[in-house]
């Protein structure tokens, strides 16, 4: 069957499943994960498992044995080979034979002696890639392997890879709300600001917090402040709530280590640190541009000061009671600037001043999971200082915070599982021409693919997952000329365009500011969509004038 066949009644199935069926996202992308690893032939498993250990020849002398690999190829050890053809079936290798290497002008030279061919296998002048004989039989024995166990391996390997970031993100998140330092952080910018540049403000404010918290966890925590505004000035609603969102769902989407973009970042070899910084950018950009077209908007549909919701009145009274007793600034942005700083330092480091600090040092504490372990320390403090350093109180929402997280992990690993099966189908030797070929095609393939996606399913972060696991092996097959990092960025920004009625999100956004459907899809996701072409055309403009190879 073909590649795009497979992936596609895989995608099919995940998404009947999340849409007729109303199944939860875990199970959807589950057995999306299965249809494409029981489809998927075993020989076209083989090749793409064979493959990363193979190494192509470029010059073979018949006569004296000596051989010449491609340049920047990585030679094989010394040993027994198995010869395999580019253009034939890896089952049944061409034959094997035994590499040596000698020294010559101070480099090595390599011949292939006691050549065994398999029975009726002509060895072609071109096109021969060897593999060492171990790795052969081992990783045919992978490929080879039960269809839930390929996909249990891909939900490990994302556990294994980003479960510990996204727990921690969580129980952070939970700890800045649950101690106030998060309405503390946004006190200070109103302050800074004044209500005069409040859109901003909020903008602003729902960027930072949804770095490490969730785009509704941030939306309930500011809309109270955006609705009691309102109410003082008697206008501008719309636009308080429009630049709340503005900020929140561009960081939701961009900046790591929020699931979507922790897990793309992680499936196309991107730093957090880079994907972070990339984020930053991209997003800041797009806020701006969001911003500006919530105060259009809200010239042309001014929107009264609608009455409560009961889960806009819950969310009104936990954020306004006690505004007195706020932590202090500087504590309330450590969870926050602590892991960014080291992460960012780390980086930095590699990339400009190699000799800055000790290096064992920085990589200790700027690795992504120990500098977000710190931030999530400094936030756990911070919550007990609040409530009189009675640990059995903090206990019950870090445990709400864990069950949360858990939650999006099931999702994510769910996600990393079809995204390993689907590289097991091969479909970057097929697509790698039509998305791959001048590397800027596949940054538009990678928007396309994933606003498409979202556009079915609703949810952002299965448009991300699902994209990434289709995207990753093409731009493994014919690297782009620009860093992974702007492919990254567009599937981020892909998945904004467009968020309607099947997107929870769009539901907590009518829902809390009172707005009906038309209402929300007119100014709502009409700013999203436009916040993400803009953010893409960012992206195009960086990888163009940038391309950080």
């Amino acid at each position: 069957m073909d590649p795009a066949v497979i992936v596609l009644l895989g995608t099919l199935v995940m998404v009947g499943c999340l849409l007729g069926l109303r199944w939860h996202a875990f199970l959807s992308l589950l057995l999306g994960a299965l249809t494409v690893a029981m489809l998927t032939p075993t020989a076209r498993r083989e090749r793409q498992a064979l493959r990363p250990a193979t190494t192509a020849i470029e010059r073979w002398d018949r006569a004296t044995g000596e051989l010449q690999f491609q340049r920047r190829a990585r030679p094989p050890a010394e040993g027994r080979v198995v010869l395999l053809s580019e253009a034939g079936d890896w089952s049944h290798p061409l034959g094997t034979a035994l590499l040596l290497a000698s020294k010559s002008g101070g480099t090595n030279a390599w011949h292939l002696t006691e050549l065994k061919t398999e029975s009726g296998n002509a060895i072609p002048e071109t096109a021969v890639r060897l593999i060492p004989a171990p790795q052969y039989q081992q990783q045919r024995q992978v490929a080879s392997a039960h269809p839930m166990a390929r996909v249990a391996e891909g939900f490990g390997a994302t556990c294994r890879s980003i479960g510990f970031l996204i727990l921690l993100a969580s129980i952070l998140g939970r700890c800045l709300s649950e101690s106030r330092a998060a309405d503390r952080i946004v006190l200070w910018i109103r302050q800074v600001l004044g209500d005069s540049r409040a859109p901003q403000g909020f903008a602003v404010s729902g960027f930072l917090l949804a770095i490490p918290s969730f785009f509704d966890t941030v939306f309930y925590l500011l809309m109270p402040l955006g609705r009691g505004l309102a109410a003082q000035t008697r206008r501008d609603f719309l636009l308080y709530t429009l630049t709340i969102v503005a900020g929140a769902t561009m960081a939701h989407s961009l900046v790591p280590p929020t699931p979507g973009p922790l897990f793309v970042a992680n499936e196309l070899g991107v730093t957090l640190g880079q994907m972070m910084l990339g984020g930053v950018v991209v997003g800041g950009s797009s806020v701006v541009v969001g911003v500006a077209y919530a105060r259009w908007a809200n010239r042309r549909w001014p929107l009264p000061l609608r009455p409560e919701t009961e889960a806009a009145t819950a969310s009104s009274h936990a954020a306004s009671s006690d505004s007195r007793d706020l932590p202090p600034l500087l504590f309330s942005l450590l969870p926050i600037l602590v892991p960014i700083g080291l992460i960012a330092l780390a980086e930095l480091r590699k990339a400009f001043v190699p000799n800055l600090v000790s290096r064992a040092w920085l990589e200790a504490v700027g690795q992504g999971q120990t500098a977000l372990l710190l931030g999530t320390g400094i936030a756990l403090v911070l919550a007990a200082s609040r409530l009189s350093w009675d640990w059995k109180r903090v206990a019950p929402f870090v445990s709400q915070a864990v069950s949360s997280g858990s939650s999006l992990l099931m999702i994510t690993a769910a996600g990393g599982a079809l995204g390993a099966v689907i590289r097991q189908t091969d479909i970057a030797d097929q697509l790698s021409s039509v998305a791959g070929g001048g590397g800027f095609r596949l940054l538009i393939a990678a928007f396309g693919i994933t606003a498409l996606i979202r556009i079915v399913q609703g949810s952002a972060t299965v448009a991300m997952i699902t994209a990434a696991g289709i995207l990753a092996p093409i731009a493994a097959a014919t690297p782009p000329p620009f860093h992974p990092v702007y492919l990254a960025l567009a599937i981020g920004c892909g998945s904004k365009p467009v968020p309607w009625l099947n997107d929870s999100g769009f539901w907590i956004i009518s829902r809390m500011s009172g707005m009906n459907e038309t209402e929300t899809l007119r100014s709502a996701s009409v700013m999203m969509s436009l916040m993400g072409c803009v953010g893409f055309g960012v992206v195009l403009l960086g990888a163009w004038l940038l391309p950080l190879r």
